[in-house]
């Protein structure tokens, strides 16, 4: 069985006290399965051709349909076991278990097929050799933990052709003929061979990304695992080597924006960030430049999960959670809006949602990639060019589709989109291209809300939502104080109390990591 060290590209060295946590290592090994399976599902049914070939002109007698089924099967394999990597609601080590059976499970049908091509003089058995090595390609594994794993791929093929020889005088009498041996000998050494090279590469990749990881670092920061993507750059789980701690440090992504503009933006995400000292905004630790000139951002680590993911995984909240979140999100708006900073990107992939000991359902505001200040001194901050639309497609308030510039409510306008797709699962506009989103936000009508009508609370919902999302900036709730006191009116602090929100959390815990 494969562990969680074993297949995961980066630890800390063993000097350090500390190792990733487990959300690192999980978002790490999802990725490695994930990755696996999506590959996998490309190749795996690329061969069929190769099958109508085998079945039509070399073994016009072989069974086409059982082969297209045996492609089908394990087809459904790849995509179930990649979809259930992407959800990230299995525990790893099931699905690193489920990816090492699925390759094995391509072996074993491979030398089924094999039966009808030939039986033990079949060189269709060389297609377990690509299985054994797309699998070290795409899964770097230590010897110990792949030994098992390559000796059922590499196995299989002679284990399918004993039971059939026990089965089948025909197949029997293959085994006891010396020209049929011969044969099976001189095209299973490359099976053999491949399995052992699979074995012995997989070992040295991952030998070498554990020396990689360990020794990359940008300034004080060793990288121990990738955690999440952001528009200007990469997340990465980091130890501090300075302070003895877990950060998440932002890494300005190289190559892909312009130079200056790029630097003084994620500057002044930093700087934006770095003003607040609320509870509900993630916190700034250190930002500058490494010595190869890498420019990063250290963040405290917050475990846990953005609301996109929640939703995305848990479904719509009840409305009382949704509300509960919606206030601290208020909080964390009125403290940068006093502070003259407007987030422009609020959206539910950056209200992260993390467990403290005294709330286990607390919300950080994050990421102020495209924060604007409005101080005096925002002449000599401002980045955005006139007419360039920043933000989010599905978030944009009207006045911004118009060239608009962003204040206190468009953050508002943003908040009203996010807790209604957290109360419903989706935006309150029709549209999936730029054209139809931008129609829908700019008519100007009301928009049709998708609350559940089934729901008490949305008679009483509905009207807040739709003061947070009207057309006209001066007809909305016009601060962040007044709509968190709105909401406030409306929650039931007995319908999601602290000991529900435990249980969630406990109940997602154990769904991850077992």
């Amino acid at each position: 069985m494969l562990t969680l060290s074993d297949v995961l590209p980066a630890r800390a060295s063993a000097s350090a006290p500390s190792t990733p946590t487990a959300e690192g290592e999980y978002t790490a090994g999802r990725r490695t399965v994930a990755r696996a399976m999506w590959i996998g599902a490309w190749i795996w049914p690329s061969f069929a051709l190769l099958d109508v070939y085998m079945c039509y002109v070399a073994y016009p007698d072989a069974p086409l349909r059982l082969f297209v089924l045996y492609r089908v099967v394990m087809q459904l394999a790849f995509i179930a076991v990649y979809r259930a990597s992407v959800r990230g609601l299995m525990p790893l080590k099931r699905l690193f278990w489920l990816q090492n059976i699925t390759y094995g499970g391509c072996a074993l049908a491979i030398a089924l097929m094999a039966v009808h091509l030939g039986g033990i003089r079949s060189s269709y058995m060389h297609g377990i050799s690509i299985v054994a090595l797309v699998r070290a390609a795409l899964v770097p594994t230590h010897w110990r933990q792949g030994i098992n794993t390559y000796a059922r791929i590499g196995l299989a093929f002679p284990i399918v052709m004993s039971v059939g020889a026990a089965v089948s005088p025909q197949a029997r009498a293959e085994w006891l003929s010396s020209e049929s041996l011969i044969v099976f000998a001189s095209n299973y050494v490359f099976v053999l061979t491949s399995s052992l090279i699979g074995l012995i590469t997989g070992h040295m990749v991952w030998s070498a990304q554990e020396q990689l990881y360990r020794a990359r670092r940008v300034g004080r920061y060793r990288l121990q695992a990738p955690i999440g993507k952001g528009g200007m750059g990469e997340v990465w789980l980091a130890w501090d080597q300075s302070l003895r701690r877990n950060v998440a440090l932002k890494i300005l992504r190289v190559g892909t924006t312009s130079g200056p503009e790029a630097v003084r933006r994620f500057e002044r995400e930093a700087q934006a960030a770095g003003r607040l000292r609320g509870t509900h905004v993630v916190r700034v630790f250190d930002w500058g430049a490494s010595d190869d000139g890498l420019y990063y951002i250290a963040m405290e680590y917050l475990a846990g999960m953005n609301v996109a993911t929640l939703v995305d995984q848990f479904g719509p909240l009840p409305p009382a959670r949704a509300i509960h979140l919606a206030m601290q999100a208020c909080s964390a708006l009125e403290e940068a809006h006093a502070a003259g900073i407007i987030h422009r990107d609020l959206k539910p992939a950056n209200l992260h949602i993390t467990h403290m000991p005294d709330e286990p359902d607390f919300l950080k505001l994050v990421d102020f990639g495209i924060a604007r200040r409005v101080a005096p001194d925002v002449s000599n901050d401002r980045l955005t060019m006139t007419g360039l639309m920043v933000g989010t497609p599905s978030y944009l308030a009207p006045e911004l589709w118009f060239g608009g510039e962003a204040d206190e409510r468009t953050d508002i306008y943003a908040l009203g989109v996010t807790l209604h797709v957290m109360l419903t699962g989706v935006t309150p506009f029709d549209g999936w291209s730029m054209s139809q989103l931008r129609a829908a936000h700019i008519a100007a009508k009301k928009p049709e809300l998708q609350l559940p009508r089934d729901e008490p609370l949305s008679n009483r919902l509905e009207p807040l939502l739709l003061s947070c999302l009207a057309w006209s900036a001066a007809d909305r709730v016009q601060s962040v104080r007044e709509l968190h006191d709105a909401l406030l009116e409306l929650f039931d602090p007995t319908s999601w109390t602290a000991e529900d929100a435990e249980a969630f959390w406990k109940a997602a815990e154990k769904a991850r990591f077992g």
